[in-house]
């Protein structure tokens, strides 16, 4: 039976809710298609924005003059785009370019403190593989050369408190490939020390953190996969191999488990971080390009694409199951999650709606001044699941009896807003 409940007992639920974290959008970075053998740029480079309330998709940008693109972060209301040897800086509301600087070999980037840290790798080795720039300018800071103590490139970055984590593989000198996680006193901005990860740890590319717990993908030279775990103060724990004729797979974090793509079935499959081995592979046929878990939400962000004319943004549950998709740009290799804090008036301005809790277990509560208008639950797929007019500021939605997963209430003529039952 679907309860409504409309009472003064929940003001305080909403004052927290609406001083919660919300995400506003997730950024897509599209590597587009460079032909080789012709040399050209048949498909751009460009960055979309995904709307999770409407599920929607734009390109808000094209980068051209670029042959491929690496990553994407955002922070205090910019987006940071490393496209070619390119550091590109976007406003995240009005998405015009803000500035850019030339940054041969530009690999990942990472915020922190005002500044933005980045890797670097290219064929034939360069001066330096990793350095700061001011996050307002993208002027130069610092620094790291080989006499320092970091020889080889670098992939990932990765920041926890004061520190980043490199993941540092030489992946371009084919044939002398190493595997160490760098670490970075950003304070005393100084290579403080690398961890060696073992045979099966060489080209590490994927660093994901958990509390004090990082966990590294390794891909070896390309014929198969490992995770290491090393803590935050460089204590090494293992190298576990996970998979046999795996290649540059897209792997995720999510709770306790790894999700990363199988080459060898063609699927995603799962590695336990507390039994240290693989734990099974997942029902979804999808094989994501790329992963992001959005934790805010709890769903998984899935790419795929063809390489050549067309991508797609799967939203999944947690164990893969599929609850939506849209298409992308092609090759879209990266995610990055624009997370607001605050009130939820940005989001009430379209919708006219605020929820909370998200997720939510049994019920979730609507505040809105749209009294007598019809409110409308749909799932993923658009159906029609429960229909009813709001009586008074406050209500409350039942979502007994409803599978996990993102479904979307909405107000006739405004943006929807979802709802993820966990």
């Amino acid at each position: 039976m679907y309860r409504s409940l409309c009472s003064a007992a929940f003001s305080g639920l909403v004052a927290l809710a609406t001083a919660q974290s919300f995400v506003h959008q997730v950024f897509v970075l599209n590597e587009g298609y460079y032909n080789m053998n012709t040399q050209t740029q048949e498909v751009p480079v460009s960055l979309g924005s995904y709307d999770p309330a409407a599920g929607t998709y734009q390109t808000v940008a094209t980068i051209a003059g670029q042959r491929f693109a690496s990553d994407v972060d955002v922070a205090d209301g910019a987006v940071y785009v490393a496209a070619d040897g390119q550091l590109l800086k976007y406003d995240a509301d009005s998405y015009a370019l803000l500035d850019q600087a030339t940054v041969p070999g530009i690999r990942k980037v990472a915020l922190w403190n005002g500044q933005v840290l980045l890797t670097r790798g290219e064929l034939g080795g360069l001066p330096h593989y990793f350095e700061a720039r001011d996050a307002a300018t993208l002027d130069l800071l610092y620094t790291l050369t080989p006499a320092d103590g970091l020889l080889h490139s670098a992939e990932d970055v990765q920041v926890v408190g004061d520190k980043a984590y490199l993941a540092v593989g030489n992946a371009f000198d084919w044939g002398n490939l190493v595997g160490y996680l760098g670490i970075v006193d950003l304070i005393a901005q100084s290579y403080e020390q690398q961890v060696d990860l073992g045979p099966d740890g060489r080209n590490p590319e994927r660093i994901m953190v958990a509390g004090q717990d990082l966990y590294v993908f390794c891909n070896k030279d390309f014929s198969g996969s490992a995770i290491s775990r090393v803590a935050t103060d460089g204590a090494f724990s293992y190298t576990a191999n996970v998979a046999l004729n795996s290649g540059c797979g897209a792997s995720e974090l999510v709770a306790d488990k790894v999700v990363f793509s199988e080459y060898a079935v063609g699927r995603m499959a799962r590695f336990d971080t507390g039994t240290g081995g693989v734990l099974d592979t997942l029902a979804s046929p999808l094989f994501p390009y790329s992963l992001l878990h959005d934790a805010l939400n709890g769903v998984l962000y899935a790419t795929t694409t063809d390489f050549l004319t067309s991508g797609m943004l799967h939203v999944l549950t947690p164990d893969g199951t599929e609850l939506s998709s849209t298409a992308v740009g092609v090759s879209p290799g990266r995610l990055a999650l624009d997370v607001r804090a605050g009130t939820a008036v940005p989001e009430r301005t379209q919708s006219g709606l605020a929820l909370f809790p998200v997720p939510a277990d049994e019920q979730v509560v609507v505040e809105s001044d749209a009294v007598g208008e019809l409110l409308t639950l749909r799932d993923a797929s658009g159906r029609v699941l429960r229909q009813e007019r709001l009586a008074t500021g406050r209500h409350a939605i039942d979502l007994y009896g409803l599978a996990p997963g993102v479904y979307h209430v909405q107000l006739p003529g405004r943006t929807a807003v979802p709802v993820v039952k966990r």
